[in-house]
């Protein structure tokens, strides 16, 4: 049991919901479909400045901010964990299931053949287990595209549950001056990916380079988003100066360049996305209508990927571009209605909110 009651909370119980943080993931969800985009097809996205690294790493730090807020809410471990269970399994069972079986119509096998083969089983297995990178592509299906995967974009649903699960792990080890833990695994996290890139460059096994961006490359942007949760009230008042700092740190690092400072990348992003989603809370009106980032985040690879098969809008990038997200959005939006939200509401009947 790991309750934790408000008043018993290791950083501030005053920390207003009112926040846009469904913007920004919105937002973040948008940058890795432009990436993909220009990943998927010839048309250039360079004209977008979030790329969907960026897209990723922000994703991870809203996490570490609102997901450890979630457990310290939550009555006992089994709460947190059947909250996070309803929050990310439905909609992501939905996208595995529906591509497995609505894509045997873009396969070149008969639905007899594509529906025996064991790329098909084994593509189920793999995925249903979050395990995408074992087996990404169905039998026969956009084979002929730049690239045969499904859904590429599901590798970061595994690190997802990983980090939620450290959440209760990370709580047991927080004692009265957490910023020690917080720093340290931010400097292990970041000599965790240096070593990968020295074997990656020794030896050019993909495989290191995989691994760099897996749970221990990611938990620099998560524990920076705890951090922020832990310090709020001092961001809060130091914010006037530190955001500005922040920005121009991460300008430096991500348009200049400047290596040097390159450590600091995560936390200046997340000073720079926390303070954000507060000091500019009229934001949240953009998601009004529902929480729809985790749907387009799961959709829009496949999608991209279907209508670059049929050949729709080849020769015209626009159209292109503005089918597939608006057929994105109106997947997500059914998803966020008669899926998520619904699962969500069960859980807690007073708001639909993870």
């Amino acid at each position: 049991m790991i309750s934790k009651k408000m008043k018993d909370y290791p950083f501030s119980p005053d920390i207003s919901k009112e926040n846009s943080f469904d913007f920004f993931r919105l937002l973040f969800a948008f940058s890795v479909f432009v990436a993909h985009f220009g990943l998927l097809t010839p048309h250039d996205t360079s004209w977008f400045p979030v790329t969907s690294g960026m897209g990723v790493g922000g994703f991870f730090i809203i996490s570490g901010f609102l997901i450890t807020r979630s457990y310290y809410k939550s009555k006992n471990l089994r709460d947190y964990t059947v909250k996070r269970i309803r929050r990310i399994v439905p909609a992501y069972m939905l996208i595995v299931l529906c591509c497995a079986v609505f894509l045997s119509l873009l396969s070149s096998l008969s639905l007899p053949d594509y529906f025996s083969n064991k790329d098909f089983f084994n593509y189920l297995a793999a995925n249903v287990s979050f395990l995408n990178f074992v087996q990404p592509a169905l039998p026969e299906v956009f084979t002929n595209n730049l690239l045969p995967y499904v859904n590429a974009s599901l590798w970061t649903i595994k690190v997802e549950i990983c980090l939620y699960a450290f959440v209760p792990i990370l709580a047991l080890c927080i004692k009265r001056k957490p910023g020690f833990l917080f720093a340290v695994l931010y400097v292990l996290s970041f000599l965790f990916i240096w070593y990968m890139d020295i074997l990656y460059e020794a030896s050019a096994k993909k495989i290191y380079e995989i691994l760099s961006r897996q749970f221990f490359g990611q938990i620099r942007f998560f524990i920076s988003g705890v951090a922020l949760l832990f310090y709020f009230d001092w961001l809060k008042r130091q914010w006037k100066w530190l955001l500005p700092v922040a920005c121009v740190a991460f300008s430096a690092i991500y348009f200049a360049h400047l290596q040097v400072i390159d450590f600091l990348y995560p936390f200046a992003f997340a000073v720079i996305i926390i303070s954000s989603a507060y000091l500019f809370s009229r934001l949240k009106a953009v998601a009004r209508f529902g929480d729809f980032s985790y749907g387009v985040y799961l959709f829009h690879f496949p999608i991209i990927q279907a209508i670059v098969h049929l050949g729709w809008f080849r020769g015209n990038p626009f159209l292109l571009f503005t089918t597939c997200f608006a057929i994105i959005l109106l997947l997500s939006c059914l998803s966020w209605h008669l899926l998520e939200k619904r699962v969500l509401k069960r859980a807690n009947p007073k708001t639909a909110q993870p």
